[in-house]
């Protein structure tokens, strides 16, 4: 055998390797510099000119991990193979934004994203901090510190080595072709974005805690918290329009653990900025608001332990590769030292503050501050029941069984519950004014909002009921209900109870913005928000409960028939073996056959997977509309129409309505030599004249080469396997073209969905701008002179005041 010649190597340029060990030291002296930090900052008090040095240290720590970023960002854009990261996730194939995505498809590159965001989110904080500046910056080198650490482990930036030189291989693997869509390079850095962000929220509670300064921290958090919660949420949505265009499910969420990692940070983070609502107006809640201001990270870094430590790699398509034993062991100290630190010391601030809890007790009547009380347990139920739910593999694996997530369909029988009437207090509590007694103004505006929804509800209903759009939607919803599937006509009671409850705040919060429009523009952001929400929601409910479906095969020579359509094969666009292929499909009407509706593209891609094996990746095509989506869900081509079966001589096997009688073997050539050839002759009965058929194997230097025996024009008998000592055979009929499975979907008012996420969206970035503690205190300043009777009473324009 003759040795490998490592001048025969492909040697990197000096200045990769000279950029990739620059990306390991900012890494390695981003750690060093957070430890630095965290200790000037520590002795700062008794060494006041330490807090300087502490400051510059985490400055410059901050710059080195987004200069490691983009070190990353430099290697993948040029394709720099030689780095065993970018070999894994690029190839010279993808255009530019692909590349650059590969930064984030893998584990290491995640952490380094989740890294640079909280970075940015650091650096632009912590100049504002005042006070606060000493714990949040210990709070947050921490963290950073011990993300860097983790880096250190899984690096990307180790090398590709033969006998420890590095080298440039021909090509990478590429990025995941069920990652090559446009929205894996939207969607993760818009995500990371906001758990960046929630590293601020907790490292500000913290501070707030270890200062005993329990008010002066809410102007500071407030707008950032709204950036964090819509940052989260814009994210949550692209994730789901990012699924619902690739995934071929017909749907937006599927409450996989990794989706929930992210909805229950989420849910913590708006029950912050309603508890912070209640605590700017009636100064209670200092407590609470603490607790949720670090909740959000904390799930978060246990979400992202259950997702990395590959505990899910079966359980779920999301989970990353399993984590180095001792980035694992940091990512632990992370979630154990943050979790027990600030539950700690919340839990004796809170035994301290006794006082402030008896305060916080809840008034009586309609005062807005019950009604925030009531919203704020929904949200932190709702997020709590998600946060078990995802648990559920760790406690499955910690009691010795396999992992396996919580079914969608168990989230769908629990969690409305909670949502019916988080939607309600969404809709009443804009209403409701802070001082008791106002029940019958109240009951008043509420049953005014109640008679317009049921209303528009009632008006939407028969306009479906008798125009045709009837006939494309499903009014007889299949849901599970208490545990077992319920009778269709309550079924579509509930999903109408669903339905007019997001009608219902988009009713109230209508009627708000339209009053508080003329005191302040840009006050009514928060009502937007909601109506936002509302519209998302009711499109998210609408498009799923109400979808109607279809299956059929699909052939190239046999049109298939689903729900009111026939599909007739066209080609393809391209080789199967390009990843911009796709199938072309005339779909056709019931009424015209002359002419096509649309022509359906489904996306087609062959590719060889790490086990040498091809297989198929399949994209949906969605035909859009104002009122309806038209979903066309293609699935794994087939070719083998039958289970394969195993005769000895003299056996027969049946499969549609043929009988196949195996006779003998045949042998041609030496056993055990290239090219030797052995066939099963076999009778076949049924369906026409008796014939015989003899399907053969060639044995060859590697994989053996099939010969097949043609049936028909389109069907024939494989043999597949075979046992010289017995003479036994393995015999399978398969197609010579594939058929095709094939699924459409009638998705009604999804376009709801996409007009809530930018309402939404929108509004928070509004909300967060007239939170700024600038705009904060120019208001205070201004409302002084009209606050010396009840300075308590402060009723936040952005909620508008109902007096």
């Amino acid at each position: 055998m003759n040795e490998l010649n490592l001048t025969d190597l492909v040697q990197p340029p000096s200045w990769s390797l000279a950029l990739g060990a620059a990306g390991r030291f900012f890494i390695i002296g981003a750690a060093a510099l957070f430890a630095l930090s965290v200790l000037a900052w520590m002795l700062s008090k008794r060494f006041p000119r330490l807090a300087k040095a502490g400051s510059m240290a985490f400055v410059a720590a901050c710059a080195a991990v987004l200069g490691s970023f983009g070190a990353l960002a430099v290697l993948f854009a040029d394709n720099r193979f030689e780095f065993a990261y970018v070999y894994g996730h690029a190839d010279t194939k993808n255009a530019l934004g692909y590349r650059i995505a590969g930064i984030w498809s893998g584990q290491e590159g995640s952490f380094l994203l989740w890294a640079a965001c909280s970075a940015l989110f650091a650096l632009l904080t912590v100049g504002k901090t005042g006070s606060y500046k000493r714990w949040y910056t210990t709070a947050f080198a921490f963290f950073l510190g011990c993300i860097s650490a983790i880096l250190a482990f899984e690096s990307p930036f180790k090398l590709n080595e033969i006998a420890g030189r590095p080298f440039v291989p021909a090509e990478g693997l590429g990025l995941a072709p069920s990652l090559q869509n446009y929205w894996v390079i939207i969607h993760p850095p818009t995500i990371f974005l906001g758990f960046g962000s929630l590293t601020a929220l907790f490292a500000l509670a913290f501070a707030a805690l270890c200062e005993r300064d329990f008010e002066g921290w809410v102007p500071i958090v407030r707008p950032w918290a709204i950036v964090s919660a819509t940052l989260v949420g814009v994210g949550l949505c692209m994730g789901g329009f990012w699924a619902y265009e690739t995934l071929g499910w017909g749907g937006f969420w599927m409450w996989d653990p990794v989706e929930n990692v992210s909805f229950v940070p989420w849910c913590m983070a708006l029950a912050l900025i309603h508890g912070i609502i209640v605590q700017v107006t009636k100064r209670k809640w200092q407590m609470t608001n603490l607790l949720l201001g670090g909740l959000p990270f904390i799930v978060f870094v246990y979400g992202t332990f259950l997702t990395r430590s590959g505990l899910l790699s079966d359980a779920s398509v999301h989970s990353f590769a399993e984590m180095d034993r001792s980035a694992l062991k940091l990512l632990v100290t992370v979630m154990g030292v943050s979790t027990v630190g600030f539950v700690g010391l919340w839990g004796f601030r809170a035994v301290q503050n006794r006082k402030a809890a008896v305060e916080e007790a809840p008034v009586k009547g309609a005062a807005r501050e019950h009604y925030y009380m009531l919203g704020v347990t929904t949200l932190i139920v709702m997020g709590a029941a998600t946060l078990i739910g995802m648990s559920v593999p760790l406690v499955m694996a910690l009691k010795g069984e396999k992992p396996r997530v919580v079914e969608e369909a168990m989230y769908h029988q629990v969690l409305p519950w909670v949502f019916v009437p988080l939607m309600v207090l969404m809709a009443v509590t804009p209403f409701v004014s802070w001082r008791t007694g106002q029940g019958k103004d109240l009951l008043n505006k509420v049953y005014t909002v109640v008679c317009v929804t049921v209303g528009l509800a009632g008006l939407a209903l028969f306009a479906t009921v008798v125009s045709p759009f009837k006939q494309s939607i499903n009014l007889s919803p299949s849901i599970q209900m208490f545990g077992r599937e319920a009778d269709p006509k309550v079924a579509l009671a509930w999903m109408m109870v669903l339905f007019g409850t997001c009608v219902l705040v988009l009713v109230a919060n209508l009627i708000r913005v339209v009053q508080t429009f003329r005191r302040s523009k840009m006050g009514v952001a928060s009502f937007m928000s909601h109506f936002g929400v509302a519209v998302l929601m009711a499109g998210l409910i609408v498009s799923r409960g109400f979808e109607q479906k279809g299956r059929s095969v699909l052939m190239s020579d046999h049109p298939a028939r689903i729900l009111d359509y026939q599909v007739v094969y066209k080609g393809m666009t391209s080789d199967e073996h390009d990843r911009d292929n796709k199938l072309k499909l005339d779909v056709y009407g019931s009424k015209d056959k002359a002419k096509p509706l649309f022509t359906a593209e489904p996306g087609l891609y062959k590719v060889m997977m790490g086990d040498g094996q091809e297989t198929a990746m399949v994209w949906p095509y969605i035909h859009r509309g104002v009122l309806m989506d038209t979903y066309v869900s293609l699935g794994q081509p087939q070719t083998n129409v039958s289970e394969d079966a195993t005769l000895a001589v003299g056996e027969k096997t049946r499969f549609g309505g043929l009988t196949f009688t195996y006779e003998k073997m045949t042998r041609e050539g030496e056993a055990g030599m290239d090219g030797t050839t052995f066939g099963a002759v076999i009778k076949v009965e049924g369906g026409g004249p008796t014939q015989t058929v003899t399907p053969k194997f060639e044995i060859g230097g590697g994989e053996p080469k099939f010969h097949p025996a043609q049936l028909d024009d389109n069907m024939e008998l494989a043999m597949v396997g075979m046992n010289a000592a017995d003479k036994s055979v393995t015999l399978r009929v398969q197609l010579k073209t594939p058929m095709y499975p094939l699924e459409i979907y009638h998705k009604p008012m999804t376009l709801l969905v996409w007009i809530g996420t930018g309402i939404m969206t929108i509004a928070g970035f509004f909300a967060a701008f007239y939170r700024r503690p600038v705009r904060v205190a120019r208001a205070e300043v201004q409302e002084a002179p009209r606050r010396i009777p009840q300075a308590a009473d402060l009723i936040t324009t952005a909620l508008g005041d109902t007096r």
